[in-house]
């Protein structure tokens, strides 16, 4: 199988493979051995290098890889015709895209990451697939269509998301593979509904996958103010604050906020972190959880503030044995879906909140 059949198959989306005019500018030591094409998925560009002139060393691949993404201006995706367990890992260690046409699928940037294990067709077992936990793009996608609970077609989650359709495509491919979701032809995007039915409830669906789903906090900090005032919009109430705000359980002495995790590069300036362990945390101090993906685009409208979902809000709390928030949680996602009114920011583009679907439990 050729690499754009294989890409095609794989992930359902717009694929083409042309030649590329520009190895005559490149110095021979990185184009002996090899040819170059152009790969364009989903109108992203990437520069396939296919051919070695010399045995396998992760250190020159690497290397290669740097000097050609320098002086073509394009990512580099290599192309072996197979691969060793060995040379697999370096390369994925490493960062290293690559492809093994009808097997193997690496381009990270673009969250595409398959193995044979996976085929391009759904398993009658789902059991029968070795599955990591999900990466953050999977995860968001999947919690997503839950939310939803109603048929989405690819091209609006991906624009919901800030994703690109190659993106979810890879994450709605391996959702259909564990038999989460089905997916149907509409036009020239695909349309995704969740596998729920009078046995299978969306709750029964969240169980399922539990195992696969992982804390979204990157990494959280102690902070206050430099300048003392309000809290920042993009700043969404989390953890154990925005579960006291959906049930009964009290306020935590400090406030927890979740942010996408690079948000605290662009306002740091803004910030003073605070080591509990060394200093006297002050009384305008709040935790700030950075997240591996946007709380925002989950968040939701209750009464009269936004607040993190309750599924990855009950994932950053899941290693805290405490009764009092095993029962919270319990709480607050039993009434997520159950008909309970809330708005999902990334499910309307209208501003009034919308009742959620009651399910069969």
């Amino acid at each position: 199988m050729d690499a754009e059949h294989y890409i095609r198959e794989t992930l359902g989306l717009p694929c083409q493979i042309t030649s590329w005019d520009g190895t005559a500018s490149l110095p021979l030591f990185l184009t002996n051995g090899r040819t170059f094409s152009k790969l364009t998925i989903d109108n992203t560009s990437m520069l396939i290098a296919s051919g070695e002139a010399h045995p396998f060393s992760i250190t020159r691949v690497t290397a290669d890889a740097s000097r050609l993404e320098q002086r073509t201006d394009l990512p580099i995706v290599f192309q072996f015709p197979r691969l060793s367990a060995y040379q697999r890992k370096a390369l994925i260690q490493n960062h290293v895209p690559f492809i093994v046409p009808g097997t193997q699928l690496y381009i990270p940037s673009l969250g595409m990451v398959f193995t044979q294990r996976i085929s391009s067709r759904p398993l009658e077992n789902a059991q029968d697939i070795e599955v990591r936990p999900f990466s953050p793009a999977t995860q968001l996608v999947w919690l997503y269509l839950l939310y939803s609970n109603e048929s989405k077609v690819q091209s609006d989650i991906a624009r919901a998301l800030q994703f690109t359709e190659a993106q979810v495509s890879v994450a709605v491919t391996l959702l259909e593979q564990l038999a989460f979701v089905h997916r149907t032809k509409q036009g020239r995007s695909n349309s995704v509904e969740l596998l729920t039915s009078r046995q299978t409830s969306r709750l029964d669906l969240l169980k399922s996958s539990w195992h696969l789903l992982k804390s979204p906090i990157f990494s959280k900090y102690t902070v206050t103010n430099r300048n003392r005032q309000m809290i920042a919009d993009e700043l969404i109430p989390a953890g154990e604050f925005a579960l006291s705000r959906r049930t009964q359980l009290a306020t935590p002495k400090l406030r927890i906020y979740a942010v996408e995790r690079h948000w605290l590069k662009q306002h740091n300036k803004e910030l003073c972190i605070i080591d509990p362990a060394l200093e006297k945390v002050p009384d305008n101090a709040y935790i700030l959880e950075l997240w591996r993906y946007d709380p925002r685009l989950l968040a939701q409208y209750t009464q009269e503030d936004y607040l993190a979902d309750p599924i990855s809000t009950a994932l950053t709390l899941g290693e805290i044995a405490d009764e009092r928030l095993e029962d919270a949680i319990q709480e607050s996602i039993r009434n997520t879906f159950s008909g309970a009114t809330i708005w999902h920011k990334a499910c309307s583009s209208s501003e009034r909140p919308l009742p959620a679907t009651k399910i069969l439990t």
